[in-house]
């Protein structure tokens, strides 16, 4: 019994705090720094944003530098295709002179043996 009387006036003791509440109200110029603000950071679209990042020069610089790089390491690596040795065109016309790329069987499948 003793904790629902708790209980109760604990209820009773919020309630009786709440009397005294008004409503809250905005300072002065609220609304005029909130316009402002909402202006000035703007809801941009993503093309605006996108641009607005890589449009910086530390950004823009960095890849410039990075296009440049990956180039000259492709420059560098591109090798000539090797030429045909004189080994190679020999043995080249050897096989096609005998054939031996040609495989043919004599099998019969019909006639056992």
């Amino acid at each position: 019994m003793k904790k629902k009387l708790n209980i109760s006036h604990e209820v009773e003791s919020t309630l009786s705090s709440l009397d005294g509440v008004q409503r809250a109200e905005p300072g002065d110029f609220f609304f005029t720094r909130l316009q402002a603000r909402m202006q000035r950071s703007g809801a941009a679209d993503a093309w605006g944003r996108f641009l607005a990042i890589v449009t910086r020069p530390s950004i823009a610089i960095a890849g410039v530098l990075l296009i440049l790089a990956v180039n000259s390491i492709m420059f560098v690596q591109m090798k000539p295709a090797p030429e045909r040795t004189e080994q190679a065109m020999l043995q080249q016309d050897f096989d096609d002179a005998s054939q031996l790329g040609i495989t043919t069987t004599f099998y019969d499948f019909d006639k056992p043996e």
